[in-house]
This record gives C-alpha cells, structure tokens and sequence, in this order.
C-alpha cells in the first residue's frame, strides 16, 4: 500500500472505530456520534503528530548535547 492509502486506512478506521464507540457505550444517536468523531478523528491525529515530533526534537537535543553522555567520555 502507498503512504496515502495507508493514511486513508487508518483515518477511516479510527473514524468507524471512534463512532462505534460512541453509539454503544454512551447511548449516543448514529448523527450526534459520527458528528463528534468527526471532530475527534483529526483532534487524535494531530496529538500523534505532536507526540512523533516532541520526541525527534528530544533525540535531535540529545544528539547536540554540549557534554558527551558517560558512556563516550570513556572511548
């Protein structure tokens, strides 16, 4: 699969996830659940993308770290 079925994949899957549910544990109607999924889908992506890159920014730090890490002080 290419990057961008992949991406529709998972979109599709977290939205029919996320509207099952809503619909079977709250008692939610069909329209008030796939209207708040719909707001949920993009929200729990957006948070994925925020976690990837908070933690290449922390390895990035960790690479132009001004001391060396002990382990290679010792080579």
């Amino acid at each position: 699969m290419t990057k961008w079925q992949k991406n529709a994949a998972y979109t599709l899957a977290l939205y029919g996830l996320t509207v099952a549910m809503l619909r079977f544990s709250s008692g939610e109607g069909w329209g008030r659940a796939l209207l708040i999924a719909l707001v949920i889908t993009p929200v729990a992506f957006w948070m994925g993308w925020l976690r990837r890159r908070m933690n290449e920014q922390a390895a990035e730090w960790g690479r132009r770290r001004f001391r060396p890490w002990p382990e290679e002080r010792r080579r």
